[in-house]
């Protein structure tokens, strides 16, 4: 099911204005609750769910989407799905190298109906391919929702109008890119180039320059 949305049940600023926030980044489960519960979400709007609640996680790192999916959990008829995990992680964050990076997933998905949650959209990769790979088993995503968002709004899976604009301007997209795998963020982006050879050669420049610098 094509998503053009996601849901944000908070800001970014708010979240980070926590004092226990930074320890949930590192891996702290008691300060990723309390930093959710510090923002004082409104979890009647889960009531009608069910199935399960899919946070975005690695084995290390950031604790806020377990600790979310968990509230959620205690306060609807959701189950946790704790048990899929991103294994790779990207280089750096800027669009450039978000552009290229494929995350990759592994773990159990039961049967059913789910939501996805994280702390922060940005482009929306990440999200997106959790979103391919629990579809994948047969199951379907019923929403996703976020406690804050970046410059890049809350636009997720890219509508056919934009895809076909992308195709005819840029007709060998599809030799550096798989269209049902870009998120709308990345697709307004490449829109901003004149070509797809513009973009590959600016981003070549700036790959460069960013390796130069780290």
């Amino acid at each position: 099911m094509k998503m053009p949305r996601i849901n944000r049940l908070s800001t970014t600023a708010k979240m980070q204005s926590c004092a226990h926030y930074l320890s949930a980044k590192r891996c702290n489960l008691l300060a990723a609750l309390r930093t959710v519960d510090y923002i004082n979400i409104d979890y009647n709007r889960f009531k009608r769910f069910s199935g399960f609640v899919c946070p975005v996680q690695k084995q290390t790192g950031n604790a806020i989407p377990l600790a979310l999916a968990l509230r959620i959990a205690q306060n609807s008829n959701l189950k946790v799905c704790d048990s899929v995990y991103l294994e790779n992680s990207m280089t750096g964050n800027s669009m450039v190298e978000r552009m290229f990076f494929k995350p990759i997933y592994s773990g159990n998905i039961t049967p059913g109906k789910y939501i996805i949650v994280d702390d922060v959209y940005t482009t929306g990769v990440t999200v997106k391919y959790l979103k391919d790979y629990i579809e994948s088993t047969g199951s379907q995503v019923n929403s996703i929702y976020t406690l804050g968002s970046s410059k890049y709004g809350l636009q997720f899976e890219a509508t056919s109008i934009p895809l076909k604009i992308l195709k005819s301007r840029f007709p060998t997209i599809e030799m550096y890119f798989q269209l049902s795998e870009l998120t709308a963020s990345q697709v307004n982006y490449l829109l901003r180039f004149n070509s797809i050879h513009s973009f590959i050669n600016y981003s070549n420049k700036m790959r460069h320059q960013l390796s130069y610098i780290s």
